[in-house]
Order: structure tokens, then C-alpha cells, then sequence
């Protein structure tokens, strides 16, 4: 459990202070320009191509670039393979879609492996009892391997399920998954796991397959920030590497690097504001709050190019509630520039706030991401 860290984490929210009214939660960020910070980094990035859009590819190497470090795509089980045990034309013609994807980010960039539960998954796959065929799950896995590294790519990381908890991707139960990651121990790749929907699901899932796992993991669109916290320390406890497979928000990722995690894999395009993080946060943290109850959090960084970075943002979907976050520079003058643009700052002077609201919306709740650039004006001793 979270023990003493997270004792302090919960200390510092009440510290900082916060108004309520009419269900909104405003909380204050502040800051010293003179303060050299924390190492709060997360340092493995990859972009996801389960849901493959060509425009997204095209997007996230422009902003993010020489930043991404691998590609999320899918292995397919939406149709048999052939009699052979070799893919189907289907299954290479989704492949080679995936790998177009990656090629327009890098030609050999590497690979990671999960499931595409967008396609479906035929019942071909499944028993009568509605566990996974093992031997046919796993065939598909090794010859999509297989063909990915003929196409010049290296397969770095591997799912089994993508989240099992969700009944509606046909997947199979926490035995299946521990088997099918067993199998996969001499392919020399980091294999990562349970991939949960919930985070509130994720635990019990975990202690059935810990032992052939490399890399614990969770999504966020269910469950309470508390628990994925408590999930974050529960694996880091147990010396392994932590990853965060399919990122909707950038909350996830300002908490995730709090809490000490290796690698995130954004879902959609990688957009400035997620680009800017990416680099931002390989500096150093001078300022972080987090609302549990909202799913939100805010904080600044001063990046490897000395530039300050303000961020905040609430969580995707019905765990998301809605936050405002009055900046605060404690001992400057300074101008906010929403997005980066220097030519709409907002001057404030020392101690004056710069509000900044994270929000959701939309039918389907998405995450609208807050950054800025913080330009000192003096500095007072």
C-alpha cells in the first residue's frame, strides 16, 4: 500500500488549500523560479497504432519525433489463421496497416504487441467454457512476431490480453493470460500485464500472473486514482518495471511520473501539448498538485532547455471531474503563454494567480489538455 508516500501525498493537498463550491474545486499551484526541483521523468515513450489513423502517425513524428521510442500495435484474431499455422490475408493486410503507421514515425522503430480488440476476436479463439485456445492465441502472437521482425522492425514488448476485465473483448481468464505469458519467456522481450481496463481491476488480475510478468500495467478509464496509485507501488514493490500501455490523458502520465513509472504509451495522436511533456518532464519538477477525488492533477517543470512548463488536466471518461488550478509564482513577476504562444501571455506579478481550468468534454468525455510557458519577468531574493 501507499504508507508514508502516500501520507504525504494527501498532506500536501490539504497544505496547499483548496475552495468548493457548487461541486468545483479550484487548488493552488505554486512556485519559486529559484528552486532547482525534482527528477520526476518518465523516460520510455511509445505511440499507439491498435487504432490505426495515418493522420495520427503523421502528427506524433512531427511534434514528438526522435521522443517515441516504440509503436503499439495489433496482433489480429478477428478470422482463423491458415490450415498451416501461417497468418491469413487478413491478419498480414491488418499488420501491414499497423506497420505503415509505425514506418511513418521510423522505419525500424520498435515494436510492441497487443491484442487489436477493435477487429473483434472470434470465438475461433475461445473454448465452449469461454477460456482462451491457447495454442491458437499463442500462434497468432509468435507468427505476428515473426512477421513484424521480417519487416525490419524488433518486437521490444508483448501483451497477451488487452483489457481482460472487459467482457465485451471476448478475452480469456487470469490462467490463460498467465499461460500464454509463460510462453512467451525466451522471446527476450518485456513482457507486460494484466492491461485492465480498471484500475480497480488490476490488482487481483496481476496476483494470478505476477510471476511471468516483466512490466505491471493498468489503463485508467475505471477505478479511482487512489487505486492506481496503490497499484503503481504494489508493482514497483515487487522490482518491476512499471507501464502505463494506453494513456487517454495527461493526468495519467504527471501522476506517473510522480509515482516513479518507466514507460507510457499515448492512445490517438501525440499532440504538442503531450510532446511538450514528454521533453519537459526529462528536467526537473519545482511544483505538483493532485485532486485523487477529480482524477486531476497539475504541475510545473523546469525542461532540459531551461524553459519553465506549466501543465494540468483531469482524467478521460466518468472518473474525470472537472478542476481549476490557480498558478502561483512565488517570488516573480511572470508571463503564462497558454500553449506555448509568447505573443497571448498573461502577465501576472508575484503572488497574483493565472487560473487554468482541466476539464473534459464531449458525448465521449475527452481530455482537454493545459499548458503553458512560464516567462519570468524579475526575480526578488
Amino acid at each position: 500500500m501507499r504508507g508514508i508516500r502516500g501520507i504525504a501525498l494527501g498532506l500536501n493537498a490539504l497544505l496547499i488549500g483548496s475552495v468548493t463550491a457548487f461541486g468545483a474545486t479550484t487548488k493552488t499551484v505554486k512556485f519559486d523560479t529559484r528552486n532547482a526541483g525534482e527528477s520526476k521523468a518518465v523516460t520510455n515513450w511509445g505511440e499507439d497504432a491498435t487504432w490505426v489513423n495515418y493522420y495520427n502517425a503523421k502528427k506524433s513524428a512531427e511534434y514528438a519525433g526522435s521522443e517515441i521510442d516504440f509503436v503499439r500495435i495489433g496482433f489480429y484474431l478477428h478470422e482463423p489463421y491458415n490450415e498451416d499455422g501461417s497468418l491469413s490475408a487478413g491478419q498480414i493486410e491488418m499488420l501491414d496497416s499497423a506497420l505503415k503507421f509505425a514506418d511513418m514515425i521510423d522505419a525500424k522503430i520498435p515494436i510492441m504487441l497487443s491484442p487489436n480488440n477493435e477487429k473483434g476476436i472470434l470465438d475461433w479463439y475461445k473454448k465452449s467454457n469461454g477460456s482462451a485456445r491457447i495454442d491458437r492465441w499463442y500462434n497468432v502472437m509468435l507468427k505476428s512476431k515473426e512477421y513484424v521482425e521480417a519487416r525490419g522492425h524488433k518486437v521490444v514488448a508483448v501483451e497477451a490480453f488487452k483489457e481482460p476485465d472487459w467482457k465485451k473483448w471476448n478475452m480469456g481468464g487470469q490462467d490463460d493470460l498467465d499461460e500464454l505469458l509463460e510462453l512467451c519467456e525466451d522471446w527476450g522481450v518485456e513482457r507486460v500485464g494484466p492491461s485492465t481496463l480498471s484500475t480497480g481491476q488490476a490488482e487481483q488480475w496481476y496476483e494470478e500472473i505476477d510471476s511471468n510478468l516483466d512490466a505491471g500495467s493498468t489503463h485508467t478509464l475505471g477505478g479511482t486514482m487512489e487505486q492506481h496509485i496503490d497499484f503503481i507501488d504494489t508493482v514497483k514493490d515487487d522490482k518491476k518495471s512499471f507501464m502505463n500501455p494506453e494513456v487517454h490523458a495527461l493526468v495519467e502520465v504527471i501522476v506517473g511520473a510522480e509515482e516513479g513509472i518507466d514507460s507510457a504509451c499515448w492512445w490517438d495522436q501525440i499532440n504538442k501539448g503531450r510532446a511538450t511533456f514528454m521533453r519537459a518532464c526529462q528536467g526537473s519538477r519545482l511544483a505538483y498538485v493532485v485532486v485523487e477525488n477529480n482524477w486531476s492533477a497539475a504541475c510545473v517543470y523546469r525542461g532540459p532547455d531551461g524553459v519553465l512548463y506549466g501543465f494540468a488536466s483531469t482524467n478521460e471518461r466518468d472518473n474525470g471531474i472537472a478542476t481549476s488550478y490557480k498558478f502561483v509564482c512565488a517570488n516573480a513577476d511572470v508571463s503564462y503563454c497558454l500553449d506555448g504562444d509568447a505573443g497571448k501571455g498573461a502577465f501576472r506579478k508575484k503572488g497574483e494567480p493565472f487560473l487554468v481550468h482541466a476539464k473534459i468534454k464531449g458525448k465521449g468525455k475527452e481530455s482537454i489538455t493545459r499548458w503553458f510557458t512560464i516567462i519570468p519577468k524579475n526575480t526578488s531574493k
